[in-house]
């Protein structure tokens, strides 16, 4: 194996790989420190169809004058292996983002969704979620009533004037925080999007409270922040979990890693909580 990225790196870049070490991080590629300066991207087979290398590479050539991404030194568009610069010294958070770090956030996704920047393509989050469903048996089917709302809801929440380059991957694993800011890595869901997916996201799948949640928004959208900007997060992050849940049984099916399977859970608790929430206005309102 190490000598096979020692090939590949080398002959990528001219460059010699005098240290190797692989990266224990990521769901969808493998990792690896090259020379403590290079990280090496290898895609995993068996992933997921919906990701164009070429539109990655793409999104990589224009966000890089913002220098809140990693810097691509070398990209293949066909077999989507990527050599970047290596973040040094990042901090990820343990538990929870503090306010500084979500502050952080805030910067990096207001310079990236006020940039003007976009690309000629866009991220279709329900014809994703289609495709991840179809893939497995209906026994994983969520209640087709609730998920047929929470889909028209978003479908009616999607409006073009708030399409935005988007990274749509806001994990914690994609947040590298620096003591002068953050640096955001691994662009390959990127695309045009509404702005209120990525502020879903970071909410969603960093599982910030209430009151990070407001904190967050707040900061976000300064004195424009309202009720029903929030409202129309939580519908998206609604959604998100549905997406993911199916997300994350897809890729279980297909490669068979329990990490896969721990998201979908996670997303399901998430769903059912949703799901009794929604039961509880319901029956508050016929009392």
């Amino acid at each position: 194996m190490r000598q096979g990225i020692k090939r590949i790196f080398e002959e990528c870049t001219n460059k010699e790989a005098r240290n190797i070490t692989q990266i224990f991080e990521g769901f969808s590629n493998e990792n690896f420190l090259i020379n403590d300066a290079y990280v090496l991207r290898l895609p995993l087979p068996n992933g997921d169809p919906t990701i164009s290398r070429k539109c990655e590479e793409e999104v990589y050539k224009v966000i890089q004058p913002l220098n809140i991404s990693e810097k691509v030194e070398y990209f293949n568009p066909k077999n989507g292996i990527k050599i970047t610069k290596y973040v040094h010294n990042p901090m990820k958070y343990q538990s929870t983002p503090t306010k500084e770090e979500i502050l952080n956030v805030v910067k990096t996704l207001k310079k990236l969704h006020k940039s003007q920047i976009k690309v000629p393509f866009e991220y279709n989050a329900v014809k994703k979620l289609q495709l991840y469903k179809k893939a497995i048996t209906n026994d994983y089917y969520l209640d087709q009533k609730y998920e047929k709302m929470i889909i028209k809801e978003y479908q009616k929440l999607q409006n073009k004037e708030d399409e935005v380059l988007c990274h749509n991957d806001l994990v914690k694993g994609n947040l590298l925080f620096k003591f002068n800011g953050l640096t955001i890595i691994d662009w390959e869901y990127a695309s045009m999007n509404s702005f209120y997916f990525d502020l879903a996201s970071f909410i969603s799948e960093n599982n910030l409270s209430d009151e990070q949640e407001t904190f967050f928004l707040s900061k976000y959208f300064g004195y424009k922040y309202t009720n029903r900007k929030r409202k129309i997060v939580n519908s998206f992050i609604k959604f998100l979990d549905i997406l993911f849940y199916y997300w994350g049984l897809y890729l279980y099916k297909k490669r068979g890693d329990q990490v896969y399977y721990s998201i979908s859970l996670d997303k399901f608790n998430r769903i059912k909580n949703s799901m009794m929430e929604i039961k509880d206005v319901y029956l508050s309102d016929s009392l």
